[in-house]
């Protein structure tokens, strides 16, 4: 089972077999657990089945222990934890393993790294867009939990794909989903800002294209966003052209006028509009853009003012 679990969470096969060969290790390291081996190509690591949770300043020492011994990455593997354990291994980066629900292991980013080039590497480490909006969503709220119909009709998407999100999200230990009766809810397992920090290698821009358009109602309508949205929550003077995003799929996109040679144009009258790859008015603020959305859409941006100040937005942010 578990090698079918890690091969649904990161798309690599696994062989998993019992080790008896114990290596040195002291008594009270091997005393009432079992040890397996997690072999894929020429990547190893080894999976320390325990009987019940222990204190994570404790299980983070035996963690350095068994690597020290064993010379390859060190996961443990539980039956069930608690919401406590889950969150205080997260916050010490001690990787684990709890089926079907959760797996925390991020050394595995070694193996994508060594075996991956490109896009197709970091297509393995980053969310698809549907999740990375849903866990934005549940980062922004306090709320402790949602039910996947509740996600979908707040941010308009087919349940289908909230399933799919949300089973994506739980197979990488960021939210935690549980049975209420008949339904279904997901939630956060640590508090957003430990969880914005254990993710943020996850996310990607949500920028798909830019076009220039004319300037229209339907346009100014829309969120503003890059550094025209900066702009208005920061010392920086805002662009020459504004800017806007709209999702792709939005069917106002069939009514905008395109220009093509915006360089000839008044600045004036014209825009840049974003085409995100989810829909931006789903986590606006006061008609911005949501600020951990504008983060990943400039952080790689060549402009050193941008630059600082789009790091002092993210420095500012009220984490709940």
């Amino acid at each position: 089972m578990i090698e079918k679990e890690l091969e649904n969470a990161f798309g690599l096969s696994f062989a998993i077999s019992e080790k008896t060969e114990k290596n040195g290790l002291p008594r009270y390291l091997t005393t009432g657990r079992t040890i397996y081996t997690a072999q894929h190509e020429q990547f190893s690591f080894f999976i320390v089945k325990l009987q019940s949770a222990i204190d994570s300043r404790i299980l983070y020492k035996e963690k350095m222990l068994y690597e020290d011994k064993l010379g390859v990455p060190v996961a443990f593997w539980f039956e069930t934890l608690t919401k406590n354990n889950r969150n205080a291994y997260v916050k010490h980066h001690i990787p684990f393993i709890m089926l079907p629900t959760q797996i925390y292991l991020p050394f595995l980013g070694i193996l994508f790294s060594r075996k991956f080039s490109g896009n197709q590497g970091n297509s393995l480490l980053k969310l698809t867009s549907n999740a990375q909006m849903i866990l934005l969503y549940l980062t922004y709220n306090v709320k402790a939990d949602f039910t996947k119909k509740e996600l979908s009709e707040r941010l308009g998407l087919n349940p289908v794909y909230v399933t799919r999100s949300t089973k994506e999200l739980v197979s990488r230990g960021f939210i935690e989903e549980k049975r209420n009766g008949r339904s279904v809810e997901v939630g956060r397992v640590i508090d957003s800002k430990e969880l914005f920090e254990l993710a943020s290698a996850s996310f990607t821009s949500p920028v798909s294209d830019v076009i220039y358009v004319r300037k229209t109602e339907d346009v100014t309508r829309l969120p503003k966003a890059s550094d025209y949205a900066l702009s208005e929550i920061s010392m920086i003077n805002p662009p020459e052209i504004s800017v806007y995003a709209c999702f792709k799929k939005d069917r106002i996109v069939d009514g905008f006028e395109i220009v093509d040679e915006p360089g000839w144009e008044n600045p004036s009258a014209i825009c840049k509009v974003e085409l995100w790859n989810y829909d931006p008015l789903k986590l606006c603020d006061n008609g911005i853009v949501d600020k951990l959305s504008l983060y990943y859409s400039l952080k790689d941006t060549k402009d050193p003012r941008v630059q600082g100040e789009i790091e002092n937005v993210l420095e500012e942010i009220k984490w709940q």
